[in-house]
């Protein structure tokens, strides 16, 4: 099975977020969350990915976006809810690696490994972790939050 890591929130962005019920995408609190480059939305389905225990988070986002390699201190499983998906391991952004996933599809992906992601179609994701965590840029330049506009 494809180990892989992507590109989760930051710990304190995500626990801003209330928990929202496990329900419909609707019923989810979606939000643009620091660290998690825009025009991708986030929602705590549950848990509280900054304070220590089990976690959901999903992700929603646009075809074409690609996903800089980021790293996580823990193993985490990516499922793809909705779309097709494409992910690789790695330090440098590099399409010829990547793997193609669609819906339906689970990903375990190892902590402290670097992983980079695009999203060929607009796609869901759901990802299931171990708080705390936090979201660690690979490349400085890649971190939206190193772009603030002020």
């Amino acid at each position: 099975m494809f180990q892989s890591r992507i590109f989760s929130a930051g710990v304190l962005a995500l626990a801003a977020l209330l928990p929202a019920s496990a329900g419909a995408e609707e019923d989810l609190n979606w939000q643009f969350v620091p660290g998690i480059p825009r025009p991708v939305e986030v929602a705590i389905v549950s848990g509280d990915p900054s304070k220590e225990g089990p976690y959901v988070v999903r992700y929603r986002t646009p075809s074409g976006m690609r996903f800089a390699p980021v790293t996580h201190p823990d193993a985490r499983e990516l499922t793809i809810i909705k779309g097709t998906y494409w992910i690789a391991q790695g330090e440098s952004y590099n399409w010829k690696q990547m793997d193609e996933f669609k819906a339906g599809a689970v990903i375990q992906k190892e902590a402290n490994k670097p992983y980079f992601g695009w999203a060929r179609t607009a796609v869901i994701l759901e990802e299931r972790g171990t708080g705390p965590t936090n979201l660690n840029y690979v490349h400085e330049d890649d971190d939206p939050r190193n772009h603030r506009k002020d």
